[in-house]
């Protein structure tokens, strides 16, 4: 992939900096010299840690043209380039045939059936993990599955499907019972399980379903999805753990 001519660059740069989302958020801190992911969290760019990697990684294959390794990860800059030119129609012919053409180059990386594979087996044993870690706590749990995490939601390129659902007990346990009665073809990814001090797993999910309502992150609609399945992202939940001040188990910086 070529990289960007200083004209380009600067016309990017100058995209970034007035990027209302995430990224701009996280440009404008590292331009200012805050680098680490905690500042970063610190100063309410991003959520988490996996989040503000990813950003930084974003913003290098947007100005350099370099590719990130994760597939998942490579779509999501896909995504994030398609915004910037969406929202900035006034780029030059030279910033929009660089933009597009890095756009099919990061598609293309991200169909890689074996980089893919890797991903999904790095996300398998992160899941196992997490499980793991979490045997006998209860609390609210998220999981998914590989094909919803691959899958984001039409309307809103930045939303998966996630289920957001209470446990009494070993979470991992409930979900493969789940998982076994809905006949689904896939084993589920354990993402993240959250755990309060002073609610009961009942109140809490209570608080997370409440939240993501309000906040527009619609449930699914299937006649077998249940009332549990949100289209929403890890960031939106940890944000909601961040305000509950919640103890967090996360699968993996991945994700």
């Amino acid at each position: 992939m070529t990289t960007p001519t200083p004209d380009i660059e600067a016309e990017l740069r100058s995209a970034l900096a007035s990027n209302n989302g995430n990224l701009g958020r996280v440009y404008l801190l590292l331009q200012e010299g805050t680098t680490s992911n905690t500042e970063l969290i610190d100063a309410g760019a991003v959520a988490n840690a996996g989040a503000a990697s990813n950003s930084k990684t974003m913003i290098n294959a947007i100005l350099t043209g370099d590719c990130p390794s994760s597939p998942s990860l490579t779509a999501q800059t896909g995504r994030a380039i398609g915004g910037l030119l969406r929202t900035n129609p006034g780029f030059s012919e030279d910033a929009q045939r660089y933009l597009t053409a890095l756009r099919a180059t990061l598609d293309e990386h991200s169909q890689d059936s074996e980089a893919v594979e890797r991903e999904d087996r790095q996300l398998d044993v992160a899941s196992e993990v997490l499980e793991r870690t979490i045997e006998n706590l209860n609390g609210v749990y998220v999981y998914t599955f590989p094909t919803y995490f691959r899958t984001v939601q039409k309307t809103d390129p930045e939303r998966f499907l996630y289920k957001v659902g209470k446990t009494d007990r070993y979470s991992s346990v409930r979900i493969r019972e789940q998982q076994r009665a809905t006949n689904m073809p896939e084993d589920p990814w354990t993402l993240r399980v959250y755990r309060s001090s002073t609610l009961t797993p009942d109140e809490l999910e209570d608080c997370f379903h409440k939240l993501l309502d309000a906040a527009g992150h619609g449930r699914a609609t299937g006649t077998r999805s249940g009332r549990e399945w949100f289209y929403t992202n890890l960031e939106f939940l940890d944000g909601i753990a961040a305000l509950l001040e919640l103890e967090v188990h996360k699968s993996a910086d991945l994700t």
